[in-house]
């Protein structure tokens, strides 16, 4: 299987990414390094104990460097989140954090991350 087709498997637009980060290679190793961020586990325990100020900002970070490496549909899952803790939604928050943990998993797992 040929790179563009882990792109497209994980639901990210190839072209876009190459041309914001012309070395591949780095922008991959980037992205083992952004999977492996905390707040992703954090976001979880915060949400669980129902420690929202600290949920708002562990999600935030994520989502702004989802934007910025082009990690489009999981941005837009954390971005999801982010609005209904900022909108105190709570009722809604854990459906649309399961919805961003499979995204997560998705995408990384197409980079075997």
């Amino acid at each position: 299987m040929g790179m563009l087709e882990y792109y497209r498997l994980a639901g990210l637009n190839y072209d876009l990414i190459h041309e914001a980060f012309p070395d591949m290679n780095e922008y991959e190793e980037t992205l083992r390094f952004y999977f492996k961020d905390e707040n992703f586990q954090l976001l979880g325990e915060y949400l669980k104990d129902e420690d929202y100020a600290m949920a708002k900002d562990a999600c935030k970070g994520l989502y702004i460097l989802a934007s910025e490496l082009r990690l489009f549909p999981l941005y837009e899952t954390l971005l999801e989140v982010y609005e209904d803790l900022e909108a105190e939604m709570y009722n809604e928050v854990i459906e649309h954090y399961d919805a961003m943990i499979k995204v997560y998993d998705h995408i990384r797992s197409a980079f075997h991350a």
